[in-house]
């Protein structure tokens, strides 16, 4: 991978163990690590759930590798949230390529 690629800034995000006032899980997000990335799109599709139409667009994000990267956390790209579903890693190589989605 060309660094000239990577030109976009992305915040890894981990969530964080806060609870409520009634012990229920908070969803917040702590920043991880804000590293350089490339987001390339793979697939997109749209179907049927709950009797409405859904629409689900899947991405690559090549980063630099980093120790620490799980399924847990999120991809914040401006006002845009990514699910991460895979991390493929290649420590030989430098590089980490994970498969994520858009969170709607």
């Amino acid at each position: 991978m060309k660094v000239g690629k990577m030109r976009y800034r992305i915040k890894l995000q981990i969530p964080t163990d806060e609870t409520d006032m009634y012990a229920n899980p908070k969803d917040e997000w702590a920043d991880f690590k804000e590293v350089w990335a490339d987001i390339v799109p793979v697939s997109g599709r749209e179907y049927f759930a709950a009797e409405q139409a859904m629409s689900e667009t899947q991405f690559k994000i090549y980063i630099r590798y980093l120790d620490g990267v799980t399924q847990k956390m999120r991809i914040l790209h401006g006002d845009v949230a990514y699910e991460i579903l895979t991390v493929l890693g290649d420590k030989r190589s430098g590089m980490l390529t994970l498969m994520v989605k858009v969170i709607v």
